[in-house]
């Protein structure tokens, strides 16, 4: 039997740390950003999504909506507004938050797809499946497809564009 030697040893050694330390870090989830801006109708909302492969893990949206371009108020925002947020009252997952400005509203969404009920989710039309399919996981893959087929757009390194 072959002595090992010092330089065979290290040799090993880094070779096996190395591989942990590249599985380890392919396993980490990863952030994309999208974002739908109007500098028109003074919209912009920002999706972050975290993923891990084709597992989407959460999506965090932030939305910033001005009232007298889309020819509103800040009470008849309100008014229209309010029977949607009652029904996003209570999901499992989801967090759900609008502040009324004087000029405009913002809104921030979380839905950690980890805690949620993708049935209940379905159900309030606030993910979408192919037809009647019951879905265990949210695809990262379609739903970048469906975001790009929304007119969103990837910002690289979460470099978002401003209202101006």
């Amino acid at each position: 039997m072959k002595k090992m030697t010092m330089k065979t040893f290290v040799l090993s050694f880094l070779t096996i740390f190395t591989l942990l330390f590249l599985a380890a870090c392919s396993s980490s989830p990863k952030k994309a950003y999208f974002q739908l801006i109007d500098q028109k109708t003074k919209q912009d909302s920002r999706i972050t999504l975290e993923y891990k492969g084709d597992d989407l893990l959460n999506n965090e949206t932030s939305n910033v909506f001005y009232y007298e371009p889309i020819g509103l108020t800040k009470d008849t925002a309100k008014e229209q507004i309010g029977g949607y947020m009652q029904t996003l009252e209570n999901i499992k997952g989801l967090t759900n938050k609008i502040e009324y400005k004087d000029d405009h509203l913002t809104q921030k969404m979380t839905m950690d797809f980890s805690k949620a009920d993708i049935s209940e989710l379905k159900s309030k039309q606030l993910i979408q499946t192919d037809g009647d399919q019951k879905a265990n996981y949210i695809s990262y893959k379609e739903t970048v497809k469906s975001l790009e087929a929304s007119g969103y757009k990837e910002v690289k390194d979460g470099k978002f564009e401003n209202l101006k």
